[in-house]
């Protein structure tokens, strides 16, 4: 098969000209899909068709963007902060791209239906003290009810208190209501929901844009700083992508580096070097619109990982081209030469690399299954197009006048045995017995990272963060609940206030439903509303404080109108209504830990299980800590399924391309003994392995199998060498191959995304000991084969002489 496939490349190699104008043709074409890509690199954006994102997905298209702009004011004047928090939500009121925007508890709402929200233990209390002052104010103004008692000349009777506003507040109100500032009103702060998704930048930019307009234009005097979903995501953009360019430029750069060391004596080659190493990738982003519309975070990686493994196949192409050279035949001789021979090892390599791609299907996470996919796509895009396009380029170029190739190779004339025999075996035995430990003991030792503060983007808002911690503000985002109407609004609350009770919501501080700020309306209330009623008089008025008479006057001006056609406020009735209008259909649940602990995101995700509703499904849920819980058990829970793909696969190409288990077994040694090194050097050094970081160890196996594969195939071809002069021959073209592959893990450490920058440290430790173990345990190996060989012959011959002596 792999023959079969150098073979199918050579021929079409004998069409340079079609084959440039394909790739050509092609290339341009890809200008539209690339151009148009969504740049999704939220962490939502990753689980986009995951069985959470579903829910996800159906209360963003009902709620808006589930997530806020959050705009902190700050100012000496309260009143001027109202003020202009009042018109901000005023000008966003009717814009499209708003949901609704949140800037006061609606106090004066509450304070005009006090009455209606009392409890009826409540009115049985008022109306308890208010019989008391009646009968006391009957009593001292009746004549003939004489105090025989000695007595103090009358005083001015005292203003007596039912308290019935503060009970009212302190019961229900401070329960329910979110302080959008504090106590001075000289910080307030403004929660402003889009209608759109978060992940839609150019629409998160637009608002972001409208409400910098309105600041300039009516904010003087007042210091305004941004937080909160919204303007995470825009800055995450502005400081991600261009990193992400950057890192590309690194990788660009280190390519050029290794081109012009190798080609600074034939400069035209650079040239047609750079454009095969190129263009497997733009063939890849075109696939990824093609196919998926989008970049996530993931698949963003790609862009540094295929360059490097391009230049790996190069690099072989390119080695055995020279090494034809050297014996003076054409350019054409020479590159079919070089594509029959270096070709079946390239394409068992780059199938083995793109089959450690495919094993991420097996992680049920959407955007670790599109960088697999992707990854295997442009694994087999830079097999095909590297050396067709390479040698394409090389005849095309060379028809009139081959270049002058100056190549010095390392071939020795001699033959070497690093050690004895039995030294080998010894040495190789303690290697194995000390790696073996080490890896065991490592391994179970090995610290996962559940902080998500050193694995997701923090932006510096400290400033805006400080201000919002001095009001009642919520420092974490709500979990929103979609329920089917609102008549499951009490039942949930019911729910929830219970199994608080019992102490088993830990991690969950509040609800908000439209239920708890509708009044509770009965008949009995309403016999009682009527029976206060007939109390109040102006004698009974006079004996309460100032606070206490003039609530009660202004809640009965309200009374006959509120209890025929209550109608909650404008601000209250759209917080939990969803796009259509329809009233209540939304829950918010407000978490009391950080969910920036991992662990504590399964916690809550655990306890929210526990919810009549969520547990079944009929309510659909979401939000920050759901998100990151389902990160943390998709990848965990599965990412030693894709290890164990990845090998599976690994052993099958290797046992088709060799058709022996001992050559194959002997190929995969060395990468046996780098990924044991790189789990022990992780737990040395202390690396916390994080949801991110762990997708490095599945890619190390792939890019440890190419330099195994270039040397035991050099060595089972060339039975007459050894493995000296096959280390030898073979010493630069590793070389280079394997600092190909660093290549993208050292673009990624430039990354400041804590995530990618893991992958690139776990990845670079990796290609450091798969570097190692491919000049140590190699050499050691195939020596030991050799004295075995050597010893196996003497020992034949002596059997021989033997024989004929005898």
């Amino acid at each position: 098969m792999f023959s079969a496939f150098a073979k199918l490349i050579r021929k079409i190699a004998h069409y340079p000209k079609a084959t440039i104008g394909l790739f050509l043709a092609v290339t341009l074409l890809c200008i539209y899909p690339i151009e148009n890509l969504r740049w999704e690199i939220q962490l939502q954006d990753t689980l986009r068709g995951h069985e959470v994102e579903v829910d996800y997905q159906a209360i963003e298209s009902a709620f808006g963007g589930l997530g806020s702009l959050t705009i902190v004011i700050q100012s000496k004047d309260s009143a001027a902060n109202f003020k202009f928090a009042e018109n901000l939500a005023k000008y966003l009121e009717n814009d499209p791209q708003v949901h609704y925007a949140d800037y006061t508890t609606d106090l004066d709402f509450f304070k005009k239906n006090r009455l209606l929200y009392a409890s009826e233990s409540d009115l049985d209390q008022v109306i308890e003290k208010l019989d008391s002052l009646k009968a006391a104010e009957i009593n001292r103004n009746n004549p003939l009810l004489v105090d025989l008692t000695d007595a103090p000349a009358p005083e001015a009777p005292a203003r007596d208190s039912i308290e019935i506003i503060s009970q009212i507040e302190n019961k229900y109100f401070k329960s329910l209501q979110q302080d959008f500032s504090n106590q001075q009103g000289s910080i307030r702060v403004i929660d402003v929901y889009p209608t759109t998704s978060v992940s839609d930048l150019q629409a998160n930019r637009e608002l972001l844009k409208k409400v910098k307009r309105f600041v300039e234009e009516n904010g003087n005097g007042i210091n305004v700083y941004y937080t909160g979903k919204v303007y995470d995501s825009i800055k995450a953009g502005k400081t991600l992508l261009p990193q992400a360019k950057f890192a590309g430029a690194i990788a660009a750069l280190i390519i050029l580096v290794l081109l012009i060391i190798n080609f600074y004596r034939q400069p035209q080659l650079i040239f047609i070097s750079a454009v095969p190493l190129a263009i497997p990738t733009v063939f890849t982003l075109a696939c990824a619109y093609l196919l998926f519309g989008r970049i996530n975070l993931f698949t963003l990686s790609l862009g540094l990982l295929l360059p490097g493994h391009a230049c790996q196949v190069l690099t072989h192409v390119y080695t055995r081209y020279f090494h034809e050279r050297e014996k003076k035949l054409s350019p054409a001789l020479c590159i079919e030469s070089a594509l029959l021979g270096i070709g079946p090892v390239v394409a068992a390599s780059s199938l083995v690399m793109a089959s450690l791609f495919i094993a991420f299907i097996l992680v049920p996470l959407p955007g670790l299954r599109e960088f697999g996919i992707l990854g295997a796509i442009g694994s087999v895009l830079n097999l095909i197009v590297c050396p067709l396009l390479t040698a394409s380029l090389l005849l095309l170029l060379q028809r009139k006048k081959p270049f002058e190739i100056t190549f010095n190779s390392i071939t020795p004339n001699y033959r070497k045995r690093l050690f004895s025999f039995k030294t080998n075996w010894i040495i190789i035995i303690v290697i194995s017995i000390v790696s073996a430990v080490a890896w065991l003991y490592s391994g179970i030792n090995l610290r996962f990272l559940y902080d998500f503060k050193k694995t997701e983007m923090q932006l510096d808002e400290r400033e805006a963060r400080a201000l919002i911690a001095e009001t009642g503000f919520s420092a974490y985002d709500p979990i929103i609940v979609m329920l089917p109407d609102s008549s499951y609004n009490d039942d949930l609350v019911e729910n929830f206030e219970h199994l608080q009770q019992k102490g088993r919501l830990k991690d969950l501080a509040r609800i908000y439903t439209q239920y708890q700020f509708l009044p509770k309306a009965s008949v009995e209330k309403k016999h009682k509303i009527e029976t206060l009623k007939k109390l109040i008089s102006e004698d009974i008025l006079s004996r309460l404080n100032p606070k206490d008479s003039s609530a009660i006057v202004e809640m009965f001006e309200n009374y006959e109108n509120d209890i025929k056609d209550f109608v909650l406020s404008e601000n209250i009735r759209r917080k939990f209504a969803d796009k259509k209008d329809n009233p209540g259909v939304f829950a918010f649940i407000i978490p009391s830990s950080d969910p920036n602990n991992g662990l504590t995101c399964r916690h809550i995700a655990k306890q929210l299980m526990q919810l009549d509703g969520i547990h079944d499904k009929t309510f659909k849920i979401c939000g920050t800590p759901i998100l990151r819980a389902s990160l943390l058990d998709t990848v965990l829970g599965n990412i030693n399924k894709s290890i164990l793909l990845g090998t599976v696969l690994l052993w099958i190409i290797l046992l088709m391309f060799y058709n022996k288990l001992s050559r194959a077994f002997f190929t995969l040694l060395p990468s046996l003994f780098a990924m044991s090194w790189v789990t022990i050097l992780v737990h040395v050094f202390n690396i916390q392995i994080s949801a991110y970081s762990s997708i490095a160890f599945v890619l190390l196996i792939g890019a440890s199998v190419d330099g195994s594969l270039q040397l035991w195939s050099s060595y089972y071809e060339k039975q007459g060498g050894n493995a000296w002069s096959v280390l030898q021959t073979k010493l630069i073209s590793v070389m280079i191959a394997q600092g190909a592959s660093f290549i993208g893990a050292i673009a990624m450490l430039f990354s400041s995304h804590p995530g990618i920058n893991g992958v690139g440290l776990v990845a670079a430790l990796g290609l450091i000991c798969i570097f190692i173990s491919h000049f140590t345990i190699y050499p050691l190996v195939a020596s030991t084969l050799d004295a075995y060989r050597i010893l196996k012959k003497a020992k034949l011959r002596h059997e021989r002489l033997i024989h004929k002596n005898s």
